[in-house]
């Protein structure tokens, strides 16, 4: 039943998913107005998208370590419903490359302002299919939490 899986998470770090929920949907909205920030002083500009960066990195890492480490959240999806074995997989696939993309951005957008020469048009594309991708992994993984501690599956309803 619904109230039951809800019991049974509620005792596995609900809490503590729910600030680290809270954390990527900030981070991700953060970089959203970020990219579409006026331009009009480039570095400016790049400042801002390199502070989102940079709290989307740190979000990044804590997120993995909290879902992938033992006993977190993916184990525990695991564990409770083993049908969902290969979505968690693909989400604990996601989380390195995400972060990689991320700080490699962030690095290139303090190596332009460095240099002088913020190159504003391609860095808000190549942030934005980031925050694209951020987003959908945010995503399934709203619907994968569903599904494994939300979802009824087959009794009353």
């Amino acid at each position: 039943m619904l109230a039951e899986k809800a019991e049974r998470s509620a005792d596995g770090g609900g809490g503590e998913r729910r600030r680290g929920h809270d954390a990527l949907h900030h981070a991700r909205e953060r970089m959203d107005a970020a990219i579409v920030a006026s331009a009009e002083d480039a570095m400016a500009w790049a400042g801002g998208l390199h502070d989102a960066l940079d709290e989307l990195a740190d979000v990044l890492h804590r997120h993995r370590e909290a879902s992938e480490r033992p006993g977190g959240s993916l184990d525990e999806i695991e564990r409770m419903e083993p049908r969902l074995s290969a979505r968690v997989e693909r989400s604990r696939s996601e989380h390195q490359p995400l972060i990689d993309r991320t700080e490699t951005l962030r690095d290139t957008v303090a190596h332009q302002m460095e240099g002088g020469r913020v190159e504003v048009n391609r860095l808000r594309g190549v942030a934005g299919r980031l925050e694209s991708d951020f987003r959908d992994h945010i995503a399934a993984g709203v619907e994968l939490t569903y599904e494994a501690f939300e979802r009824d599956m087959g009794g009353e309803g």
